[in-house]
């Protein structure tokens, strides 16, 4: 497909210098390593939890504000993708770079600014307007390295999938361990110098956002040189145009939204992500309804670096499986099945757990419980994307992935608000055991038996089009 307009100015200086400078094979490597480096970046947003204290002290922010700029920039990340994947599959990843430095280096260096020139009246409003920004920048960033590497090895799912997700999903930990240096803290040590962290945010945002215009400007490189390829090869047929490849394009996102089996597909992720999505947010106030004597701070953080390993390392394993899978002309829906079945069990356990009122679980226990939610979730989260990298193609992929990434943002919340409502009616009070909890998990049981009946549909509908999986 020829290069829109947009793409071609974005890319103009990188489609005339690199050539001259670096050889195809070397130029690829680099923009993998470099789109890798920017999905690592790309969910340092999840790290807002720790800005609560000094926004308290320092800019008398309420709770209902804080939590006022964490549901908006939720928003912003989430609604975005289907606009954001239209975009990327009609003028390139290099556009939602681009997308992605405008909202990054500009917010953050005026938060900086505003923490230590605070008070003024508007203050709280311009700071929720620049986490609704970066809320988008962030989605845009992680699109854009993702079909960056979706685009360099198509068929390598390891490459193409597993490793950018895990880059993305170890964001929060490594954020969390470069704001724990001192430097970042006032000198008392009580909260974190917001005025610090956000220049340096800024600072990261725009190295990254060069390294990354490098990687996206590789991508716009090969599709050229493919396009000029395919008209070498047929000489007496008219070339395509620009505007004309867009409307191709534009005709295939079109039938992907008439298309029923695109829904279908949207209902398996929101049943069966959604649910996943819920442990995260919920786990230290199960976990504290599970044990009793038990020093539960101490037991919440094991359980988060247990589910957090076990997601990271299956979601490197489901990469590397389903490449194995491919090779051998196996279907990788034995993956995305398996993950579904396992998913179920894990909520089993967690049921299993509730229900055993007059004992209490053992930290063990609740570590088994982390290490199979974890396993479950990193596996869906990387297979969903691989099977609709193979179903629709690199050329849609931003579209179809971009849509479907609201399923599992709308079926968590409907999790969160069922496990909250469940919660601050039955559980919080002293009295209570860990069977006000039950029914939460009941109904994630079912909802994931569901997910797995509409996925068996979805696949016998893909097998009657003859779709290749």
């Amino acid at each position: 497909m020829a290069i829109s307009t947009l793409e071609h100015y974005l890319s103009y200086h990188i489609r005339l210098l690199t050539p001259h400078i670096l050889s195809t094979r070397v130029s690829v490597k680099l923009a993998y390593i470099f789109a890798l480096i920017s999905a690592v970046t790309a969910g340092f947003v999840s790290l807002i939890s720790l800005y609560t204290q000094p926004w308290q002290e320092r800019l008398h922010y309420t709770s209902l504000q804080i939590n006022t700029i964490a549901s908006m920039t939720t928003l912003g990340m989430y609604l975005t993708p289907p606009v954001l994947g239209f975009v990327a599959d009609l003028h390139g990843p290099i556009t939602l770079n681009f997308f992605a430095i405008l909202g990054f280096i500009p917010c953050y260096s005026y938060l900086s600014y505003n923490f230590n020139s605070a008070n003024s009246s508007d203050s709280f409003h311009k700071t929720l307007v620049c986490f609704v920004l970066i809320g988008v920048a962030t989605s845009a960033s992680y699109f854009s390295a993702l079909l960056t590497c979706a685009k360099l090895y198509p068929k390598k799912k390891l490459l193409s999938i597993s490793l950018p997700t895990t880059c993305c999903g170890l964001s929060s930990l490594l954020g969390s361990q470069l704001l724990s240096i001192k430097w970042f803290w006032y000198k008392n040590h009580e909260y974190l110098d917001l005025s610090k962290v956000f220049k340096f945010f800024s600072i990261i945002y725009f190295i990254v956002g060069i390294l990354a215009w490098f990687a996206t400007g590789i991508i716009t490189i090969l599709h050229h040189h493919v396009e000029h390829e395919e008209e070498e090869a047929q000489p007496l047929l008219s070339a395509v145009t620009s505007n004309q490849s867009q409307e191709i394009t534009k005709m295939s996102q079109k039938q992907f939204f008439k298309d029923p089996v695109t829904y279908i597909l949207g209902i398996s992720m929101l049943l069966s992500l959604g649910p996943s999505e819920m442990f995260v947010a919920n786990m230290s106030s199960l976990s504290n309804l599970l044990t009793k004597n038990v020093n539960t701070k101490m037991l919440s953080s094991q359980l988060l670096s247990v589910y957090s390993a076990f997601s990271t390392f299956t979601r490197l394993g489901t990469g590397i499986l389903t490449d194995y899978f491919v090779e051998r002309k196996i279907s990788p829906k034995w993956i995305l099945l398996s993950m579904l079945l396992a998913s179920i069990c894990s909520q089993l356990f967690i049921k299993v757990l509730t229900l055993q009122s007059n004992s209490t679980a053992t930290p063990n226990l609740i570590l088994l419980m982390g290490s199979l939610s974890g396993f479950a979730y990193g596996g869906l989260f990387t297979i969903y994307p691989t099977i609709i990298l193979i179903v629709y193609g690199e050329e849609l992929f931003g579209t179809a992935y971009g849509t479907m990434l609201v399923a599992p943002a709308l079926g968590s919340t409907m999790a969160c608000l069922l496990y909250a409502s469940t919660y601050d009616t039955h559980c919080n009070n002293n009295s209570s055991t860990s069977s006000c909890i039950t029914p939460v998990y009941q109904s994630t049981t079912i909802s994931l038996a569901l997910s797995l009946i509409v996925t068996l549909i979805l696949l016998r509908a893909w097998k009657r089009r003859k779709v290749q999986l």
